[in-house]
């Protein structure tokens, strides 16, 4: 190990991010750089590049890899793109075996070291601290939709990877119902991250507005309050993120809280704060008493998977 650096990364579907972590508790990241997957064949080539870019192309790093997809053996499919993961290539740039694991994973893991000021609650129960004996459900809510929990087992919080984001979608409305039938129409199956993703928000406005396509998701978000269907879109996004959020804490007894995190989650924050999120997520027939309970926050910042990553090096 040099001088007790060690790399993390966050390997998404469009880019990855490399960054280097110190021992003990001192895992901000920094020399943090962005890669897009596109300027690089392979990831190993893009691992390489930072390194050379950091000095530390012959260096011995142990590292903890924060994977967009389903981390099973050694090699590991990145959901969406056309890189994969060869832990033993990595093994080989880095000359120390490596850690991967899920990317929201890592999120839940991050919940450890954030500080109170990077949450913001959303109305409902109030917001407690991280605490032993806790069980926590992140989501994150971008290009795709990850999920993964925090539990506590044998008096530590240990992060439980996920891939609930690919469960079938259940349409409890009519909007709702109308948008599972356009994407059947279009020969897909319809899961819950067909809507609730950066896609999703594409095709609900299609799906809506009869056939109008929209270039980015941007133009849905920042034109909810002036275009009637955008604003149908975001209601149905975040109403049917509540009721997520309500399967989720009940699926990971996560009663001490859940945390939404994702660039479409942050721009979406005034719509959460609406009545319709909290009513869809605590409407069930039983455990709606612990459900009005459970709090909501969101996660500012956007580089968790980075502390996540950093996290899982000191407790490894």
């Amino acid at each position: 190990m040099e001088d007790g650096v060690a790399l993390v990364a966050d390997i998404g579907r469009q880019s990855v991010r490399f960054g280097l972590t110190g021992a003990g508790d001192d895992v901000e990241p920094r020399e943090i750089k962005r890669f897009s997957n596109s300027d690089h064949q392979t990831f190993t080539s893009a691992l390489v590049a930072y390194l050379a870019g950091v000095g530390l192309r012959d260096a011995r790093l142990p590292s903890v890899l924060a994977v967009a997809g389903a981390v099973r053996g050694d090699l590991i499919n990145l959901t969406g793109s056309r890189w994969y993961i060869s832990l033993a290539g990595v093994e080989a740039v880095l000359r120390a075996k490596p850690i991967a694991l899920n990317e929201c994973a890592a999120n839940a893991l991050a919940l450890t070291r954030l500080p109170p000021t990077t949450l913001t609650a959303l109305p409902g129960a109030t917001l407690k601290p991280i605490a032993p004996g806790g069980n926590y459900a992140v989501i994150g809510v971008g290009t795709g939709l990850g999920v993964a929990a925090l539990v506590s087992a044998d008096g530590r919080h240990v992060p439980v990877q996920s891939e609930a984001g690919h469960i079938g979608f259940a349409p409890q409305n009519g909007d709702e119902e109308r948008f599972a039938a356009f994407c059947r129409a279009r020969g897909g199956v319809v899961e819950v991250e067909t809507l609730l993703s950066a896609n999703g928000l594409l095709l609900a406005y299609e799906a809506l507005s009869g056939g109008k396509r929209l270039p980015a998701p941007e133009d849905v978000t920042r034109n909810a309050g002036r275009d009637p269907i955008a604003g149908a879109v975001v209601r149905m996004f975040v109403e049917h993120l509540g009721a997520f959020v309500g399967d989720l804490a009940l699926t990971f007894d996560a009663w001490d809280g859940v945390f939404l995190t994702g660039a479409i989650a942050r721009a979406l924050e005034p719509q959460l704060k609406q009545p319709g999120f909290r009513r869809r997520m605590e409407a069930r027939t039983a455990f709606r008493r612990q459900l009005a309970e459970t709090p909501v926050a969101l996660v500012n910042r956007a580089d968790i998977e980075l502390i996540g990553a950093a996290a899982a090096i000191r407790n490894a």
